[in-house]
């Protein structure tokens, strides 16, 4: 998550790649996370593979609170993947996700 305020500085930092890739190695490390630091600029919140679907909470630049993942299905279209996520972060918070009925 890069701020919008500092874009006049990143957009000028070669360094930003390597600093990108540096922050990475921390992200999922809550005793490190401090080092998910991009240079000021903002922070990497998460680093998985390309087949992980997440749910996520954004607040402000850096937070991120993460709800729910699970993996990537194949031939899914979007709808039904953020109802599955829906529904799976629902459960774990104790609640129960249902359509409403038809009009």
């Amino acid at each position: 998550m890069l701020s919008n305020d500092m874009c006049h500085q990143w957009e000028k930092d070669a360094m930003l790649g390597e600093k990108i890739s540096r922050a990475m190695n921390y992200a999922s490390d809550p005793a490190r996370r401090d080092m998910a630091s991009v240079g000021g600029y903002g922070a990497v919140v998460e680093c998985v593979h390309a087949d992980n679907q997440t749910l996520a909470m954004l607040d402000g630049y850096t937070a991120f609170t993460h709800v729910d993942s699970q993996s990537w299905m194949r031939g899914e279209g979007d709808d039904t993947a953020v109802v599955r996520l829906l529904k799976s972060a629902a459960k774990k918070l104790g609640y129960r996700l249902v359509k409403n009925p038809a009009a």
